[in-house]
C-alpha cells in the first residue's frame, strides 16, 4: 500500500472517531466539522512523518554489498504493548527490524530465516487485518504491523524455501 493510500486510510478512521468524540462532546455540526478537520490534519501529519527523510535515515541498516534487501517497508514491531516504529526488512539469511528515535523503546531485532519456525497472519486490535507473526524456534512470537501482509509472507517463505533446500 503506497504511503498516501495508508494516509488518506489513517486521517479517515481517525475522522470517525473524532466525528463521534466531538458529537457527543459538543453536538452534531461540531462533530461533522471538527472530526472532518481532525481527520485531514492527521492524515496530513502521517503522510509527511512516513515520508521523513529523517525517520528514513535513522531506520537505515548496513549491510554488506553483497547481501541485498529483497523487501523492505514500514513497520510497527509489539514490544512490551508498544507499538515500536520503525522499518522491516527481507534479507537473505534474516529478518531485521530497525526503530526509528521517536519511539520510547528503541531497538534492533533480527531473526535468522533459519531460526523461523512459521509465519502467519492475525488482525491487529481483532479487527484490522495487517498483522504479521514471526514464531520462532525458540518459542518466542514476534508481531509485526504492516502494509501488504501477503507480501511479506510469500517472500519470507520463498527466500527460506531458496535457503534450504
Amino acid at each position: 500500500m503506497s504511503k498516501s493510500k495508508s494516509a488518506i486510510i489513517s486521517g479517515l478512521i481517525f475522522w470517525a472517531l473524532m466525528t463521534c468524540f466531538f458529537i457527543f462532546q459538543h453536538g452534531l455540526w461540531f462533530g461533522i466539522i471538527g472530526g472532518a478537520i481532525s481527520g485531514a490534519i492527521f492524515g496530513l501529519f502521517m503522510y509527511f512523518f512516513s515520508s521523513s527523510k529523517a525517520i528514513e535515515r535513522q531506520t537505515q541498516i548496513h549491510i554488506p554489498a553483497n547481501d541485498g534487501v529483497i523487501l523492505s517497508g514500514g513497520a510497527n514491531h509489539f514490544l512490551n504493548f508498544e507499538a515500536v516504529g520503525g522499518k522491516l526488512y527481507l534479507l537473505h539469511d534474516r529478518l531485521q527490524f530497525k526503530s526509528h528515535s521517536l519511539n520510547i523503546q528503541k531497538h534492533e531485532l533480527q531473526i535468522p530465516l533459519n531460526n523461523i519456525k512459521a509465519v502467519t497472519f492475525y488482525n491487529v486490535l481483532g479487527l484490522v487485518p495487517n498483522g504479521l507473526s514471526i514464531e520462532t524456534k525458540g518459542g518466542r512470537t514476534e508481531k509485526f504491523v504492516i502494509n501488504n501482509r501477503k507480501r511479506w509472507k510469500t517472500e519470507i517463505d520463498t527466500v527460506r524455501t531458496l535457503n534450504f533446500i
